[in-house]
């Protein structure tokens, strides 16, 4: 979702720097037809990255909160975090009745398993979570923040021609 959302608004920053560049000169020799789609457009642009700017805010507010303020609202709420991989229940019942082979294979799992808890648990597990959700969100208000006041600038720069022609 975030990789496509990204990627739409790149090509929309680029569709609109080409447009801006091509036709900013020739906004007055527009037909009505062309002016209304090209403000539709810059609407709906600048619309849409403030809509990424918000959830880009909203995302990095959460995850500041769930850090700082109420940190037990955390615990649960990534599932890599509380997901434990499958393991023997009983490793030792186990191994008395395993060949050699097999109770290296065992010692290897539980080993494995180990890793995981170490990895995969605590504070560890959650730092690495809220780090990639904080990229994310910083990503996402990078990327659309610009978009967003280049268009409102466009609309507020032809909304003033506008008023000046009009008076």
């Amino acid at each position: 979702m975030f990789f496509i959302g990204s990627i739409l608004l790149i090509i929309i920053f680029i569709a609109v720097m080409v447009f801006s560049i091509t036709s900013n000169n020739d906004v007055k020799s527009m037909t009505s037809k062309s002016k209304l789609i090209r403000t539709i457009y810059l609407y709906v642009a600048a619309l849409v990255s403030l809509i990424f700017v918000a959830v880009g805010t909203g995302t990095i507010l959460n995850t500041a909160l769930r850090a700082y303020v109420f940190p037990k609202a955390e615990k649960g709420g990534y599932s890599r975090c509380n997901e434990a991989p499958t393991v023997c229940s009983f490793p030792e019942v186990q191994k008395n009745a395993a060949s050699e082979n097999q109770k290296v294979k065992l010692d290897e799992i539980i080993a494995d398993y180990e890793n995981w808890k170490k990895d995969n648990t605590g504070e560890e597990c959650f730092s690495a979570e809220r780090q990639r959700s904080v990229v994310d969100a910083l990503t996402m208000l990078i990327v659309a923040l610009p978009i967003c006041i280049f268009h409102w600038r466009l609309i507020k720069k032809e909304k003033e021609e506008k008023e000046e022609n009009n008076q």
